[in-house]
């Protein structure tokens, strides 16, 4: 079977297995502070065309708590998404950073929900999958007030998949993350078979061109 027509099922699945952050779709007001924060959250968004679907927190050392919602269309036969960044406040939460609309996008999901670039913010590894069921990997960081995708712009030319078996992820070493893993399909620009390939975590907190050997990660 294809790795595309096997990634939405799989990614599914990491999600359910995943232990990075709280995954939710409602909250509990009488729950944990990271449940309370997501039910806050989620309240914000009431009847109209966009509905809130999955939703992620993350809770910084300092005690400060992030919930990411994946906002997707309320109408029938339109095909959009957007990432919603915010942060729980002393009386109300307050939306931080939102995504650009991506129109051919269904839903979006998360492999991984933390602060990868050393920010402070939370950043999103995750996928955008379509109506079909076909997903393609993201990284949204949480910095300069927009959650932008990262990859689309490094991987220019790469046909690439969040691969169904082994779910794309961050490389870390012992002081913090260098490089973002993903699978990347035939062709590519660099003539390289399929195979996974190393996106270099920048100062900046975007990404730098992929490349098949894997970053050093001191």
């Amino acid at each position: 079977m294809r790795r595309a027509a096997r990634i939405a099922a799989a990614a599914l699945a990491a999600l359910a297995a995943s232990s990075c952050s709280s995954r939710s779709a409602g909250g509990a007001a009488g729950g944990s502070a990271e449940e309370r924060a997501t039910a806050q959250v989620r309240a914000t968004y009431g009847a109209g065309d966009a509905v809130a679907a999955a939703s992620y927190a993350w809770t910084s050392p300092t005690g400060t708590t992030f919930v990411l919602v994946d906002v997707e269309s309320a109408m029938a036969g339109v095909v959009q998404a957007r990432a919603d960044l915010w942060v729980a406040g002393d009386s109300a939460p307050f939306r931080l950073a939102r995504s650009d609309v991506m129109p051919s996008a269904a839903t979006i999901g998360a492999f991984a929900f933390e602060d990868v670039t050393g920010d402070g913010l939370p950043d999103l590894l995750g996928y955008v999958a379509d109506s079909a069921g076909t997903a393609y990997p993201i990284f949204l960081t949480g910095a300069r007030g927009t959650m932008a995708d990262q990859i689309e712009p490094a991987t220019t030319g790469y046909r690439l998949l969040a691969d169904p078996e082994e779910a794309p992820r961050i490389v870390a070493g012992p002081h913090g993350a260098c490089a973002v893993q993903i699978w990347a399909e035939t062709p590519a620009p660099d003539s390289a078979p399929a195979g996974w390939r190393y996106l270099p975590l920048l100062s900046s907190g975007e990404l730098g061109r992929p490349a098949v050997a894997a970053p050093p990660c001191p």
